[in-house]
């Protein structure tokens, strides 16, 4: 029997590594066609800190982007929309000169568009209607304003031609290509959890200071930021009596610099993307352990007022309830003077028909 039979171990084995070196080609097949399209859906925004001139401004951006958050969060959409539709909006702002007062409709316009993506791409209806956009976005358009603003940004940025590769799809690669590599160096504690990198992706794209970098940059900074973090625990585990670090785990940043050789990222690039991305994450941590000291306070409009009873008068005290046998009936006697008054005016109109007829007769008498 040949040693590459069906049942024999062996077999197995150097299937199961044909396997994985077919699925590694296969990856960096991918990357190749990434680097290829990475130009033509990067954003290259240039915004001004304030709008003087009535332009939009970065905190325009920032404030777009993070409804665009709140929109996930509500809907519990999936990252593929949030990273499509805030990659959508910056794209439109890089070849458009957009009115702030048209930012609320294009924020849900690229919200509807990447909505429609997504649902085209897994083959399954839209579950979030343009109505129910428009309602939880608060943005002070109609869904026949966002309709005609979505048809206006798919055919300035080419949507119908090809799905845009966005900073998920470089972030999803990377990090398959780091844990093969780590597989192949029998390094299992650098699994380096999907949901923790999207997490990170997500902090990223709503600030506008890493907006303009390269997105396979960032998605490699990111990446190597969460290995670098996953390496420091299991190190600190180790000094605690835990199972020491291999040394096979620093060969990971080797396999940082060929990528970053086959992607043709200079070191002051990436240096000035890692820059960026450490400052946004540290604002994002800081802002998440202060505590919140502002006070709730209601503020109503001059319609809510009127409508509001008058307070001013109401006592906090009230009149002690007496029992009922030493009770005093302190009830104001009912007046009539209204309703006499009434009767004497209208004279014998008011009276009735026997009574009127008795005092014509004596009278007749």
């Amino acid at each position: 029997m040949l040693r590459s039979g069906a049942g024999h171990p062996d077999a197995e084995a150097g299937a199961s590594t044909s396997s994985g070196r077919a699925d590694i080609r296969h990856l960096y097949t991918t990357l190749n066609e990434y680097l290829q399209l990475e130009t033509k859906f990067q954003p290259r925004l240039c915004l001004p800190t304030d709008g003087e001139n009535g332009e939009v401004t970065t905190g325009a951006r920032d404030g777009a982007a993070h409804v665009l958050r709140c929109l996930k969060v509500w809907f519990d959409l999936p990252a593929d929309i949030l990273i499509s539709a805030i990659n959508l909006f910056d794209r439109f702002l890089t070849k458009m000169k957009v009115r702030p007062c048209h930012v609320p409709c294009i924020t849900v316009s690229c919200m509807n568009i990447a909505i429609d993506e997504y649902a085209d791409t897994k083959k399954q209806p839209r579950n979030v209607t343009v109505e129910e956009l428009v309602s939880v976005s608060q943005s002070a358009c109609t869904a026949g304003d966002v309709a005609r603003m979505s048809r206006v940004i798919a055919d300035k940025l080419a949507v119908a031609e090809r799905c845009a590769v966005s900073a998920l799809h470089w972030a999803r690669l990377l990090r398959a290509l780091v844990v093969a590599a780590a597989e192949s160096l029998a390094l299992p504690h650098c699994s380096l959890p999907e949901s923790e990198l999207i997490n990170l992706l997500e902090i990223a794209v709503c600030d506008a200071e890493c907006v303009n970098a390269r997105t396979s940059e960032l998605a490699l900074v990111l990446v190597y930021h969460q290995l670098e973090k996953h390496l420091v625990e299991y190190s600190r585990k180790a000094t605690e009596g835990g199972a020491p670090l291999p040394d096979d785990a620093y060969y990971l940043y080797e396999f940082a610099a060929q990528l970053q050789a086959h992607c043709n990222m200079s070191d002051a690039s990436l240096l000035s993307t890692r820059t960026h991305v450490r400052a946004v994450l540290a604002r994002y941590e800081a802002r998440q352990a202060a505590p919140h000291r502002q006070r709730l306070v209601w503020r109503l409009s001059e319609r809510t007022l009127k409508v509001l009873r008058p307070t001013d008068r109401l006592t906090s005290l009230l009149p002690t309830i007496e029992e009922q046998h030493f009770a005093v009936d302190v009830t104001p006697k009912r007046t009539r003077k209204r309703k006499q008054r009434k009767r004497r005016d209208l004279g014998l109109a008011a009276e009735p028909r026997l009574t009127r007829l008795l005092r014509q007769l004596k009278h007749k008498q």
